[in-house]
């Protein structure tokens, strides 16, 4: 991924922290981040969204809440409508087809 320095999270570094059906939700939070704000880390945790940052002001927050919420309910892979699934030790937000895929590929 890249190291990251004390400006923290690059628009590419976190954009690759996540699969490819969150990144429309990473644009946005990259795109309305504050100048005086650090993306801190960005990563999957527990089938959600994790969108860490230093110096944000009140509204940046909410919305970053926001986004990781709309990631609760979207699926990681392709971003359609999702839920949390577990299995294998990983817990992951998929669609049913993402899902059936994955399983499909354990065979």
């Amino acid at each position: 991924m890249g190291e990251v320095n004390e400006r923290g999270y690059t628009r590419r570094q976190a954009l690759n922290s996540v699969g490819p059906g969150w990144q429309e939700v990473i644009k946005m939070l990259m795109t309305a981040k504050p100048d005086e704000t650090i993306v801190v880390q960005v990563k999957e945790k527990f089938g959600g969204l994790r969108f860490y940052t230093e110096n944000a002001p009140d509204n940046y927050r909410r919305l970053v809440r926001v986004g990781e919420s709309a990631c609760d309910y979207l699926c990681e892979n392709c971003g359609k409508l999702g839920e949390t699934n577990r299995g294998g030790g990983w817990i992951k937000n998929r669609c049913p087809e993402c899902r059936a895929q994955v399983e499909e590929n354990k065979k």
